[in-house]
């Protein structure tokens, strides 16, 4: 298992801030888009009751806020709370992304 939580999280929280701001240059060096879209099924998964993207238009519609900003907050309480690892299908009841490559996430609470 890979914990990617961190790079899964910012990446979630720089696409979140080019929304807002098409001219917004990624910052985070560890930026990932793949990793953004599992922070964003993970957080689906786990606060909405959203699957197979029948959720609204825009990210913070779907997790019941009023601005980006707040889905900002949002994804630093969740990643917190949450622990996201990469993982080999075999092993683990494990949620999964489809593309080109299948990735395969779990999502373990924390006890904090």
């Amino acid at each position: 298992m890979i914990d990617i939580t961190d790079i899964a999280c910012e990446s979630y929280k720089e696409d979140l801030r080019s929304y807002d701001n098409p001219d917004y240059v990624i910052k985070y060096p560890k930026y990932d888009g793949r990793m953004s879209y599992i922070a964003y099924d993970a957080m689906l998964n786990e606060l909405t009751d959203y699957h197979n993207l029948n959720q609204p238009n825009t990210d913070y519609e779907t997790f019941g806020v009023h601005s980006n900003k707040e889905v900002i907050e949002l994804v630093e309480n969740f990643n917190k709370k949450h622990c996201i690892y990469l993982v080999d299908r075999m092993n683990v009841n494990a949620y999964h992304i489809k593309g080109k490559i299948k990735y395969y996430y779990a999502i373990i609470k924390s006890e904090h």
